[in-house]
């Protein structure tokens, strides 16, 4: 096994799900975890990133998918969002991947993967509709796809009154301004849009 040290004050506020899983020993100067579902690299990342560091480029990539993993696990939200966009540049979606990259970005709450998933049947939907089996889609996550659609159409028309539009704006726009705003970003992109609207921003 390995083990990690850290400061309970630190994870307080920096990790809390982290930190409530560490009990004290019997004279409690020392609080101990097990953690089992995580690899010990994986770990070491995500500790290094709370303590203020960062992924190594490499490693990111490389390790994009079980980064985001153990992130949204613990609710390190800032290092989930950089994963997953790591792993949105570093993923070429295809008929072969798009079903399964969609059902872990609707699992995950990771909207800009959604999203290029979405854009990618858009773009394609000849081929997809022959190719690809949406059996087990769930049925909300077609609203976003009909958001690619719509898009992609304003875009082929040279539209920009979609600009300041919620329901077809970027992924990317909508955290930009929840973020403005010190709003939850780690969420689908029906609950940003209901809370930039409830936030009386217009759109």
């Amino acid at each position: 096994s390995t083990s990690f040290h850290a400061h309970s004050q630190i994870l307080n506020i920096c990790a809390p799900m982290l930190a409530s899983l560490f009990e004290s020993n019997e004279d409690r100067s020392v609080k101990v975890a097990s953690i089992t579902d995580v690899s010990p690299d994986i770990f070491r990342h995500m500790l290094f990133y709370v303590y203020g560091g960062s992924v190594p480029e490499d490693e990111m990539k490389a390790h994009a998918k079980s980064i985001i993993d153990a992130a949204d696990k613990y609710s390190i939200v800032n290092l989930k969002l950089e994963a997953e966009a790591v792993y949105v540049k570093e993923t070429d979606i295809t008929m072969d991947n798009a079903i399964d990259n969609l059902l872990y970005a609707d699992a995950k709450n990771l909207a800009l993967l959604k999203e290029a998933v979405m854009d990618f049947l858009a773009e394609n939907t000849e081929e997809a509709s022959e190719k690809i089996s949406f059996s087990d889609v769930p049925g909300h996550v077609m609203k976003d796809l009909m958001v690619a659609f719509s898009r992609k159409e304003k875009t082929k028309q040279g539209n920009q009154d979609g600009n300041n539009n919620f329901t077809i704006m970027r992924v990317s726009e909508l955290r930009k301004k929840l973020d403005e705003k010190g709003l939850n970003v780690d969420c689908s992109r029906e609950t940003m849009i209901e809370a930039l609207k409830s936030s009386g921003i217009p759109g």
